[in-house]
């Protein structure tokens, strides 16, 4: 399998800080599967850019809104969890410090509530201070029934969701809950930022400048959202909807920006994607 990119190392490490497994194996899939019509030749890229290709556009780059998996992994390059699980099962922290756990006091004996602890020093993409008032926002937008949100299933179970102090939340099951781990975590537990989004908490969301222009946690942030673009795959030219993200400034991670660019291109249908492997 051979990405479109003369930096497989890096490329790997981007899914592995941005994306869970499931979308780490249908990037993988994709990426290697969709070939534009000649191979294109490593010492001919530019080695800052990592290139993704999908057959389908991304809509919007709201995590909360996403109909499927082009956008959820779109907004993921964006946006984070507090944890997501890698491929082995194990749960990894994302925007938490730590994984909560029986012994360490996060996951409560009776089974009734988890308390998460944020990272500290935590920076949306704007400069604004991530806190726990973000995670407790994300539930409230997500079980709106005005928003009418795609993350709704994963929060069922949650009673309420409670800010402890800047960097604990706690949330609460309406029972004794083994699916702890659901909330807040993987691409349906992806957390927004309060001070963008609080405006939009209503019928209005679809109106929200942030949909098409993320403030996000991750490693990358879209800078463009372009449509129309073209696209030659084999013969056929096809509209496409291309996003150009760039680092953010406030990741906490800096030295594992490995790419000064991101680009991702989807659009067309599976008859001209199938044609051009």
């Amino acid at each position: 399998m051979k990405f479109q990119t003369a930096a497989g190392g890096r490329l790997s490490r981007l899914m592995a800080m941005c994306l869970p497994s499931i979308h780490r194996a249908v990037l993988a899939i994709i990426c290697g599967t969709i070939a534009m019509g000649a191979p294109a030749r490593a010492e001919d890229m530019d080695k800052d850019t990592l290139r993704l290709l999908l057959w389908q556009a991304p809509t919007t780059l709201n995590p909360h809104l996403s109909p499927g998996i082009k956008d959820q992994t779109a907004s993921r390059i964006n946006y984070e969890p507090l944890a997501s699980f890698d491929r082995d099962g194990k749960l990894i922290p994302f925007l938490a410090a730590e994984i909560p756990s029986l012994e360490n006091g996060g996951v409560a004996p009776d089974g009734k509530s988890v308390t998460w602890k944020l990272q500290p020093g935590l920076k949306w993409s704007d400069g604004v201070p991530v806190t726990s008032k973000d995670v407790v926002f994300t539930y409230q937008f997500i079980t709106n029934p005005d928003v009418g949100s795609s993350s709704t299933p994963s929060y069922k179970s949650v009673e309420k969701v409670e800010a402890v102090d800047d960097y604990t939340v706690k949330v609460i099951f309406k029972d004794v809950n083994p699916a702890w781990a659901l909330p807040f975590v993987g691409v349906q537990g992806m957390i927004i930022p309060e001070h963008v989004f609080a405006p939009y908490n209503n019928a209005d969301v679809a109106s929200a400048p942030a949909n098409l222009a993320p403030v996000g946690t991750g490693p990358y942030i879209a800078k463009e959202f372009r449509t129309e673009d073209v696209l030659m795959i084999g013969e056929d030219v096809v509209n496409t909807v291309k996003l150009i993200y760039e680092p953010n400034p406030y990741y906490r991670n800096q030295d594992k920006l490995h790419f000064k660019q991101v680009t991702l291109q989807g659009g067309g249908d599976a008859t001209v994607a199938a044609n051009a492997v």
